[in-house]
């Protein structure tokens, strides 16, 4: 049996914080790799400089990778709060 470090309302909680996290962060990292008009008031520019197609199309592939790189540490997170559910349903069900 797993070492139990949450209980089961929050690893439950977590769980689905998770989920939705990789979903949108997953979601967001598409639309910026596919350069999305809607997304460019969030890229990190100077806006006092023009910019070349490059560097723009650089910043959306960098603020893409960033979240793609979030939603893994949200899929370890989700992992580590299945597991935690997974104890705490073992626990509760042995106990007598």
């Amino acid at each position: 049996m797993g070492m139990k470090i949450c209980g089961p309302k929050c690893s439950t909680c977590c769980s689905v914080i998770s989920t939705w996290g990789v979903i949108m962060l997953v979601l967001m990292g598409v639309f910026f790799r596919v350069n999305s008009v809607a997304l460019l008031e969030d890229l990190p520019l100077d806006t006092n400089k023009t910019l070349t197609r490059t560097e723009l199309e650089d910043a959306y592939t960098e603020v893409s990778n960033n979240c793609f790189i979030a939603a893994g540490v949200y899929v370890l997170w989700l992992v580590f709060s299945v597991w935690q559910m997974r104890v705490n349903n073992k626990e509760q069900y042995n106990v007598h």
